[in-house]
C-alpha cells in the first residue's frame, strides 16, 4: 500500500473527503480521539501492526501520521 491508497482509505474510513497530505489534523474538530481510534483500527486491519494511539497526540498534519505508520512498518 503505498501513501495515496492509504490516505484514500483513510479518507474512506474517517469520512474525511478533503483529507490530503497537507491536511493539519491538530485543531479540527473532526480529529478527536474517535477519529484517531480509526485510525488504529484502520492500520491493524489494512497492515496487520498496531499504532499505539498515544503516538497519535503529536500528529499535526496527515503526512505526519504516514510517516509514523511508515516508521512503524519498516
Amino acid at each position: 500500500m503505498n501513501e495515496q491508497e492509504f490516505l484514500r482509505g483513510l479518507r474512506d474510513r474517517l469520512a474525511w473527503p478533503d483529507l490530503g497530505p497537507d491536511t493539519r489534523l491538530s485543531g479540527d474538530e473532526r480529529w478527536d480521539s474517535l477519529a484517531q481510534v480509526d485510525v488504529v483500527m484502520y492500520v491493524q486491519d489494512e497492515l496487520g501492526h498496531t499504532l499505539p494511539a498515544d503516538e497519535l497526540q503529536n500528529v499535526t498534519q496527515a503526512r505526519d501520521l504516514v510517516g509514523l505508520v511508515r516508521d512503524r512498518l519498516a
